[in-house]
Parts: structure tokens; C-alpha cells; sequence
């Protein structure tokens, strides 16, 4: 097993989705196409700046994409400094727009049409392994087979190792509740002192605003603990077993990971994984489950069911640990087998818990940690002070 995990993971062309080909070369014509704009519309010497600009990121982009997708298709991790290197070249591409319009937009084209150059090329010298990839899978299926054959050890709840899922849900509700709490208090309080210090319009308003809005994001939390907890209590419904993956979502200024869940076991076939029957973004803060695009890890777990068949699973649990999920994620199945359609993942983690149960599970208490309440106030009323300063200081 130990060789299993370290092996490494060639890709192939089918780890692209279909339309890979065609999205590439439509973005490198437009590419091409906003360059000659560019030469159209720039005046004098400008034409020549954005040449010279968009010969010199492509030089660059191009190289940079190629070297990494080259590791990527051995089954190496992509290298860091390669998206260090792009997202220099795409800062420096921001930069050039803001001192001068047309050599920006040449260097944007440049970039994104050595790119997708570039995509086009590993694509087809991705074609040559698919003989690797296909011996690869035939690997992994025959572990698989093994593995079922195997009768993975059966725990109970006096294992302590086992999540205990009630607790997990009610102390994540608890923690919500005091978050909410200490915002409440906090706005109630600078709110009092912006009417007893006469403090302008705008600076209620900012409080109002920066205030209320951090209720809502916390209550959102609150209210799907709450609903969790109580899904859980009453237990109308049996769980069933499902294959999940928490996958940490990659793009900038998302937080909340996005949960996969298949009813069979996602195994590869002919390059890439199928797609996940439902995707739901989850509660960032129980990540016990989360791992990386790259190194997607498959949990055989527990999900919670409603009584339609569409009702969205109020948790999930697996030996490693307990997801909340919050919603649907809008596009969720297409933007995560973007993610890790190509990947070829470990067989999963065997599930040896029992049914999570109310009845069956200790009653552990939870602290309801009155001392650091005080210290939760005290920053979010520092932050919503500041706050009115700055409005007040701004009108």
C-alpha cells in the first residue's frame, strides 16, 4: 500500500474536458485579435511598446506553462514558483493598463494567448500516455478489488477515535451563538455611544451596516448548526453510505470548501473521474475531511438524508471526521470535476463507524467558555469603533 501512495500519477489528453481544444483556440485567436485592435487604435511609437510588450510576456508565459504542465503530466505536483511567476506577469499586465491603455492590453493578450498556446501543446503531447495512464488504472483497479475483498474492521462508540457527531454539531452551534452574541452586543454598545457622543449620520450608518452584515454572515452559520443539531436529534431518517470528497476550493476569496458526493466509489475510467452527483458548499471551519486539488482524497462516509430525495444532507461524517454542508454550490458538479476530473485518487478511506445515532452516542457537555465572551466583544467593538471614527472622519 505504501508503493500505491507514493506512485506517481501520469495524466493524459482525457484528463481535459471536451471542450479544452476548442476553448484554447478560440482564446488565442482573440488573443491575436486584440493585439491588431490594439495596433489599430495605439498612436505612433505606442504600436511598437505594445509589440515589443506582448512578444516579451508570451516569451515568458509560454515557457513557464509548458515546463509546469510537463511535471503536471508526469503526476508531479504543479511547482509553485510557477504560479508565482504567473501571477507576476498578470500583476505586471495590471500595472501596464493603469500607465498606459494599449501596451497593457497587449500584455494581457500576450499572456492568455501563450497560455492557451501553450494548453494546445500539452494536450497533444499529453496523447503519448495514455498507454501509462491506462496501465495506472488497471493498477488501481485491481487494488480496489482487494481491498473489497477485505472486511474492514467495525468499530463502536467507546472507540475514541470515532467522531461523535452530535457533539461536533452542538459544539459548532454554540460556537456560532456566541460569535452572533458578541456581535450583537458589540453594535448595541457602539451604537449607545455613537447617540450619547452625538456622532454623525454617516457614522451610525457605517455601524449599522459593517454590524448588521456581520449578524447575517454569522447567523447563516448559526442557523445551519441549529438545523443540523436538530435533524440529528429527531433522526426521522437513516443515513446512508456515500463516497465524498471535501475539496478546498482554489479560487481567490472563496472559503467555504466544496463537498462532492457519489453514491459508488469514483474510480477513473478512461482518464478522468465521473462527476459528482451533488455539490454543496461547507462550512469552512470543520475541515477534517479537506484536502487539495491535486491530492483530492475519496472518503467512504455517512450522509445524513431528508425525506425528499433532493433534501440537502445536514452533515456528513467519516472516520477522519464530521462536514457541515451549507448549500448547494451554484455550477458545483461542473466546477468541481474542473478541478479534479483529471485526477486519479487513492482508493477510498474505508468506513469502520457505526450509524451515527442519537441514542447510541455519549452525551458530552459543552462548554459554553463564558470567559473568552468578553474578549470576543472586546474586538468586534475595537472593530466597529474604528469603524465610526473613519465614516465620521469621512464625512
Amino acid at each position: 500500500m505504501t508503493e500505491t501512495r507514493t506512485r506517481l500519477r501520469p495524466r493524459d489528453d482525457r484528463a481535459w474536458p471536451r471542450w479544452a481544444i476548442p476553448f484554447s483556440a478560440l482564446v488565442v485567436l482573440a488573443a491575436l485579435a486584440t493585439l491588431a485592435v490594439v495596433l489599430v487604435i495605439a498612436p505612433g511609437t505606442t504600436k511598437l511598446w505594445a509589440v515589443l510588450a506582448f512578444v516579451a510576456v508570451a516569451a515568458l508565459e509560454g515557457p513557464t506553462y509548458l515546463a509546469a504542465m510537463g511535471r503536471h503530466l508526469e503526476g508531479h505536483p504543479v511547482p509553485g514558483w510557477s504560479h508565482v511567476a504567473q501571477l507576476g506577469l498578470l500583476l505586471a499586465s495590471f500595472v501596464a493598463t493603469g500607465v498606459n491603455r494599449e501596451v497593457g492590453a497587449a500584455m494581457f493578450a500576450g499572456l492568455f494567448g501563450a497560455m492557451f498556446a501553450a494548453n494546445l501543446w500539452s494536450i497533444r503531447r499529453a496523447r503519448s500516455n495514455r498507454a501509462r495512464v491506462d496501465e495506472v488504472e488497471a493498477e488501481l483497479a485491481r487494488e480496489r478489488e482487494e481491498l473489497a475483498r477485505e472486511e474492514p474492521p467495525v468499530r463502536d462508540y467507546a472507540d475514541r477515535d470515532v467522531p461523535a457527531v452530535g457533539t461536533v454539531l452542538r459544539e459548532t452551534r454554540a460556537l456560532a451563538l456566541r460569535r452572533w452574541l458578541a456581535w450583537l452586543v458589540a453594535g448595541a454598545l457602539t451604537l449607545t455611544g455613537c447617540v450619547l457622543l452625538d456622532a454623525p449620520e454617516a457614522a451610525v450608518i457605517g455601524v449599522v451596516f459593517i454590524g448588521g452584515g456581520a449578524l447575517l454572515w454569522v447567523a447563516r452559520r448559526l442557523v445551519g448548526a441549529w438545523l443540523a443539531v436538530r435533524d440529528f436529534t429527531r433522526a426521522r431518517t437513516e443515513p446512508r453510505r456515500a463516497y465524498v470528497v471535501l475539496l478546498h476550493d482554489p479560487t481567490p476569496r472563496m472559503i467555504r470548501p466544496l463537498l462532492g458526493i457519489w453514491t459508488e466509489e469514483p474510480v477513473a475510467g478512461a482518464g478522468r473521474l465521473p462527476k459528482p452527483e451533488r455539490v454543496y458548499r461547507c462550512d469552512d471551519e470543520l475541515d477534517a475531511l479537506e484536502s487539495y486539488q491535486g491530492s483530492a482524497v475519496v472518503h467512504e462516509a455517512w450522509v445524513d438524508t431528508g425525506n425528499r430525495a433532493w433534501s440537502k444532507p445536514r452533515w456528513v461524517a467519516a472516520d477522519s471526521g464530521v462536514a457541515l454542508p451549507h448549500r448547494r454550490a451554484v455550477l458545483g458538479r461542473w466546477f468541481m470535476s474542473s478541478l479534479i476530473g483529471g485526477e486519479r485518487p487513492d482508493p477510498a478511506i474505508r468506513l469502520t463507524m457505526p450509524a451515527p445515532r442519537p441514542g447510541t452516542e455519549t452525551i458530552t457537555e459543552v462548554s459554553p467558555d463564558v470567559g473568552s465572551f468578553p474578549v470576543k466583544v472586546a474586538w468586534r467593538l475595537a472593530g466597529l469603533t474604528a469603524a465610526a471614527l473613519a465614516f465620521a472622519l469621512l464625512d
